[in-house]
């Protein structure tokens, strides 16, 4: 019997091996790697020269990183606040008993099946300023023409709507797993000492979902703050950095600038920042549930 095991372990260990091989060779090494590039200074042509920490010097001291900070800052705050609550809401409304609930639980996690680069490809042909969907129905309602990715105020917002579009549908559906899992004798007894629909969610529904909440929040603040693809096929970065994000910043200086050592150590912030958000987080949650 426990021999059985070893060889049912031994056989899944053989499956996994291919995966762990090429996770350690295209994402494990490259990213090791960064660290000690993050020294030097290398334009791919030439070898390396170390230079200590003058890339990180002067990433403090450039108004452009400030920026593109700024703007990751403001899109990773908006984002999760918003995609939380909107998820949470959806789904104590698709877990109530209406009709239709299950074609609306489907159309919502339906943008979430494809990429975030289709995503942009599709909302920015319904943003298009002149013969884009949503100015056409502005325009025939009377209303002024929106430059929703060409206006530098509005702009990191256009964006911020597609991410919301695109993976409300996700939280929703891990929201309502959760709260579909809690116990009914704790509603039910609740309403028997005349609790109402809102001490119910206050003093039940919450508590209960303080985990996936968690969960939630800390993925989409790490996710939000690595956002790319919408930035790179709406506006590129622009109009005039206002949609520039810190690995957007990354991938110019990488592979516009050829500036290697710089965009690593760009590269070694972000990620920094990212794990303390993180730690930062899991320690307010820790210390409700103390």
């Amino acid at each position: 019997m426990f021999r059985k095991k070893r060889i049912n372990f031994g056989s899944a260990g053989w499956f996994l091996l291919p995966y762990f091989l090429v996770y350690f060779l295209f994402f494990f090494l490259p990213a090791i790697s960064i660290l000690p590039m993050s020294f030097t200074e290398w334009s791919i042509i030439g070898t390396p020269k170390f230079v200590g920490f003058a890339n990180f010097k002067s990433i403090f001291s450039n108004r452009f990183f400030v920026q593109a900070l700024s703007n990751t800052f403001v899109y990773t705050i908006l984002v999760t606040v918003i995609l939380t609550v909107l998820g949470l809401l959806l789904a104590i409304l698709l877990n109530q008993k209406l009709r239709g609930r299950v074609i609306a639980r489907t159309i919502i996690i339906m943008p979430y099946v494809i990429s975030s680069a289709v995503a942009g490809i599709l909302w920015k042909w319904m943003f298009e300023r002149n013969f884009g969907i949503i100015n056409t129905y502005l325009q025939q309602m009377g209303l002024p023409l929106v430059g929703w990715l060409s206006d530098p105020q509005i702009a990191l917002y256009s964006i911020i709507i597609v991410n919301i579009w695109w993976s409300v549908g996700f939280n929703t559906v891990t929201f309502l797993a959760a709260i579909q899992g809690i116990p009914d004798e704790l509603y039910q007894a609740a309403r028997v000492d005349g609790a109402s629909s809102f001490q119910c969610f206050k003093y039940i529904t919450i508590p209960q979902l303080k985990p996936i909440i968690l969960y939630i929040t800390v993925l989409c603040a790490a996710n939000s703050f690595q956002m790319f693809d919408e930035a790179y096929v709406l506006t590129q970065g622009g109009p005039l950095g206002s949609t520039t994000t810190l690995v957007y910043q990354i991938y110019t200086e990488a592979f516009k600038s050829f500036r290697i050592g710089y965009s690593s150590a760009l590269s070694v912030i972000t990620c920094a920042i990212i794990i303390l958000i993180t730690l930062f987080q899991m320690k307010i949650n820790k210390g409700e549930n103390a």
